[in-house]
């Protein structure tokens, strides 16, 4: 109350032409960085790699490793702008397009990200590159590359990129496709875990189908680690699971170490990462319903309020999880999946009685063709 009026005036004229100014550099700024975010995705964010750099030495540098951190570089400046320095990887090929539109809505849906895609076809790649998602294309050349889990794709693919986005200083949710999202998995992450994962129902051991990592040095070597063992010694069906769960709990199970000589195991050995499975009530596995003879004690699919399911292969084929995924109102995008035809082959859970009003929740949205 004792400012001149003269002086008051002159102050105040001063902060309006300020304020003006640095909201129109903040309205350019995010005008730039809208600019930025579309030329990446157009152009930025598609890469190529196939096996001579996944199964290279770390650190072996070359043309490859080059243009892969060049696209890496481009991924992380857009996750730290925009997601939180968090990417949500999947591993995917054109067998499961009909779930493709779901994975995006849910991502968008439950942790406003975009799913960053490792395809391994062309089609897949062009898929979602057609959506804007950040994809790079894989492709497995060598014998060695082919002689691996599933004929060279997912076995070494979900840790090779988990440890190249850590190494960016990026938190990586790597989930399988088949795992169908009912909320926000990172409302689970806790503090005291540089790594949190997907629990099994029927036994103690780890899955890997679905992780939070940190980029924590101890989380990178762990990752660095498993790519290394599972390029050289991994020939056989969820033998990457096992090295996994080897490596972090240190126990045995029912794989490792098996027939491993001592020095093999080397690598799996000795990584202090603290981890915490993800509370099993709310990330499950699919399950049969609960029947009047089953045990109390046992967990069955219903029980609880889901985060995500992961609809396995105990519940039949591709079609089949897909439609149960829509049974449980876990179908986040706005078109129902296409040609999903009744009764889908191969439909395990179909014979396991479950109630009739699940049915009547089949498709929601659908036209009256996909009903019928």
């Amino acid at each position: 109350q004792h400012v001149p009026t003269r002086g008051l005036r002159r102050n105040l004229s001063t902060l309006v032409s300020m304020s003006g100014a640095l909201l129109f550099a903040g309205v350019l700024h995010a005008a730039a960085t809208l600019c930025t975010l579309a030329r990446s995705l157009t152009v930025g964010l598609v890469a190529r790699v196939d096996d001579s750099l996944v199964l290279a030495p770390p650190n072996s540098g070359g043309e490859a490793d080059s243009t892969l951190h060049s696209w890496e570089r481009s991924l992380a400046w857009e996750a730290r702008t925009l997601w939180n320095s968090t990417v949500y990887l999947i591993v995917a090929n054109y067998k499961w397009h009909k779930a493709f539109d779901n994975v995006i809505a849910s991502a968008q849906q439950h942790m406003r990200l975009l799913p960053v895609v490792v395809a391994m076809d062309a089609e897949t790649e062009a898929f979602f590159e057609a959506q804007f998602v950040p994809v790079v294309r894989y492709t497995p050349r060598s014998e060695a590359a082919h002689a691996l889990h599933y004929g060279g794709n997912d076995a070494i693919l979900r840790y090779f990129f988990t440890s190249r986005l850590l190494a960016h200083g990026l938190r990586v949710v790597y989930s399988d496709i088949d795992v169908f999202l009912a909320g926000n998995p990172l409302a689970f992450d806790r503090t005291d875990a540089e790594i949190s994962l997907e629990a099994h129902s029927y036994n103690e051991e780890i899955c890997s189908g679905f992780w939070i990592a940190k980029p924590t040095p101890a989380v990178q070597r762990l990752f660095v680690a498993l790519v290394q063992w599972i390029g050289q010694f991994c020939v056989q069906a969820l033998c990457h699971q096992t090295a996994l769960d080897y490596a972090l709990r240190g126990r045995p199970n029912h794989d490792l170490p098996g027939a491993f000589p001592h020095d093999r195991l080397a690598l799996l050995r000795g990584h202090s990462v603290q981890w915490r499975f993800l509370p099993i009530r709310q990330f499950m596995h699919y399950t049969g319903p609960r029947r009047v003879d089953t045990p109390a004690h046992w967990l069955c699919l219903g029980d609880t309020e889901l985060t995500a399911l992961h609809i396995w292969r105990a519940a039949g084929s591709i079609d089949a999880r897909i439609l149960l995924g829509c049974l449980f109102g876990l179908w986040s995008a706005d078109r129902p999946p296409p040609n999903i035809e009744w009764p889908p082959s191969d439909c395990r859970w179909c014979i396991e009685r479950w109630p009739v009003d699940l049915m009547n929740l089949a498709l929601c949205g659908a036209d009256a063709k996909q009903h019928h």
